[in-house]
């Protein structure tokens, strides 16, 4: 599944990275030859360069998980003695969660003042990647289940990843509810959810594969 999940995210570099050098670009220009793509003074849209941005900016923190998602894959069947639990269902889960990363950028700009309909799509579309996150999840714990563990380094990397991240999904839940965000939106609870995905997710991710891996 490991290598699922790199391909995958191959995938999703190879799509976003063109629009953030694009973004950049543009930006740049604004800067130093006096063009308004963003500039509102030269009848530009700043709002365009958010949507641009994030755009990139959602799938990216998938191009960053995704791997981690591969490894733990790997490491918690290896220290619970038995095979992976719906191996074919994790892979659609990682193309689902790939597909729909490309749907769901405006959750980020629920108040810089989008239609309602974008609004209700982009809180449908965001609390619809739950799903294939949660299939996840429930596989990992599953293959856990009546498993015989071995509790070694890597392992225990990989319990915290589940534990810690099932929290950071239940946070991202509650902010892609519009009007909940509204109030969570620029504090610290919106932080929290960042770190609580990427911090185990990748860091996470990282020193399992390299308490795993590495000799």
């Amino acid at each position: 599944l490991f290598v699922w999940t790199w391909l995958i995210t191959a995938f999703l570099l190879i799509a976003v990275m063109p629009v953030l050098a694009g973004v950049v670009t543009m930006m740049l220009m604004d800067i130093h030859f006096g063009t308004s793509f963003f500039s509102a003074a030269g009848g530009g849209d700043p709002v365009l360069f958010q949507h641009v941005f994030w755009f990139f900016g959602h799938p990216e923190v998938y191009i960053m998980i995704l791997p981690a998602f591969g490894a733990v894959s790997s490491i918690i069947p290896a220290f619970s003695r038995k095979p992976l639990f719906g191996y074919t269902s994790m892979v659609y889960a990682t193309g689902a969660i790939a597909f729909l990363s490309f749907i769901v950028w405006a959750h980020h700009m629920f108040v810089v003042g989008i239609p309602v309909v974008g609004e209700l799509f982009f809180m449908y579309a965001t609390m619809l990647i739950a799903v294939p996150t949660g299939v996840k999840v429930f596989n990992w714990v599953s293959t856990m289940w009546e498993g015989s563990l071995t509790f070694e380094t890597p392992m225990l990397f990989a319990i915290a990843f589940v534990i810690l991240f099932t929290i950071g999904g239940f946070s991202g839940l509650m902010l892609a509810i519009a009007p909940a965000d509204f109030q969570y939106h620029d504090t610290y609870f919106v932080v929290a959810h960042f770190h609580y995905v990427l911090v185990p997710g990748a860091i996470f991710g990282i020193f399992a594969s390299a308490y795993y891996w590495l000799p």
